[in-house]
C-alpha cells in the first residue's frame, strides 16, 4: 500500500513540475527565444567585424609597405603622397605610422617645420606610450636644428622623466646640444648621468664618457698659488 501511495505523489509531483515548465515557457518562451537569437546575433557580428578588421589591416599594411620601398628608393614625391594618403585610412596604429613616415619624407626633402608639426600630430594621435614617445623624440632631433635649447628641453624633459628606453637617447639630445649651445653645466648634468646609468645602452654610455672627457670638468673655486706672497702679519706679531 506504501509503495501504490509514493508512485501516486510521484506521479502528481512529475505532473505538477511538468505543468510548471510548460506556464514558464508559456510565458516567458518568446523572451528567452529573443533572447538567445541576440546573442547568437552579436557573435556573429563580432565575428564578422573581426574578419573585417584582419583584412582591413592585411589591406593597410600591403599599401604601408609599398609606399616604404618608394621611401627607401628615394621617391620622396611618390612616397610623401602615399603616406599623406594612409594617414588619414584604416586601423589608429597604421594612420600613426603612416603620419611619422610622411613627417620622415618631409624632413628628407627639407620642410623641417611640416615634418615638426606631422611628428607633433602623430604623437597627440598614437595609441599607445612607445609610438607616442617615438614620435616626440623624432621631433626633439628637428626641433634641435630649428628651435632654441629652452624649447628642446621642454619638449625633451617628460621623455627624460619617463621611464622609457627612450629616455637615455633624450638625456643623450640634451646634453649635446646644450653643450653646443655653451650650457656646460646643463651638458655635464646629463652626460654625467647617462654614465652612471648601469641600464642605459652601453653604446649610449660609451658616448657620453667621450663627451663628457670633451666639455671637460667643472671649474674648481680659486686658490692661493705656490710662491703667492704671504698675507701682511698683524700688528701684534711685528712686536
Amino acid at each position: 500500500m506504501t509503495n501504490e501511495t509514493d508512485s501516486f505523489v510521484h506521479e502528481v509531483d512529475e505532473s505538477l513540475r511538468q505543468d510548471r515548465v510548460l506556464q514558464f515557457f508559456k510565458r516567458y518562451g518568446v523572451w528567452i527565444l529573443g533572447a538567445l537569437i541576440a546573442v547568437v546575433a552579436v557573435i556573429g557580428a563580432w565575428q564578422g567585424w573581426r574578419a573585417y578588421s584582419l583584412d582591413a589591416a592585411r589591406a593597410h599594411s600591403v599599401d604601408y609597405l609599398a609606399a616604404q620601398q618608394l621611401l627607401v628608393s628615394g621617391n620622396l614625391d611618390g612616397a610623401k603622397a602615399e603616406f599623406e594618403r594612409l594617414r588619414d585610412e584604416g586601423p589608429r596604429p597604421f594612420r600613426v605610422m603612416a603620419r611619422m613616415e610622411h613627417a620622415a619624407a618631409l624632413q628628407a626633402q627639407g620642410d623641417l617645420e611640416a615634418a615638426l608639426a606631422e611628428f607633433d600630430a602623430a604623437a597627440a594621435q598614437a595609441p599607445d606610450a612607445v609610438m607616442r614617445e617615438t614620435a616626440q623624440l623624432r621631433a626633439a632631433y628637428i626641433a634641435a636644428e630649428t628651435q632654441d635649447l629652452a624649447a628642446l628641453r621642454t619638449r625633451l624633459q617628460p621623455l627624460i622623466d619617463s621611464d622609457s628606453r627612450l629616455s637615455f637617447l633624450a638625456r643623450e639630445l640634451l646634453g649635446i646640444e646644450a653643450w653646443e649651445a655653451g650650457d656646460l653645466d646643463l651638458a655635464r648634468e646629463q652626460l654625467e648621468a647617462l654614465t652612471l646609468a648601469f641600464d642605459a645602452p652601453e653604446a649610449v654610455r660609451q658616448r657620453a664618457q667621450v663627451a663628457l672627457a670633451v666639455v671637460g670638468p667643472a671649474p674648481q673655486s680659486a686658490t692661493p698659488a705656490d710662491g703667492a706672497a704671504a698675507p701682511a702679519p698683524s700688528e701684534g706679531e711685528t712686536k
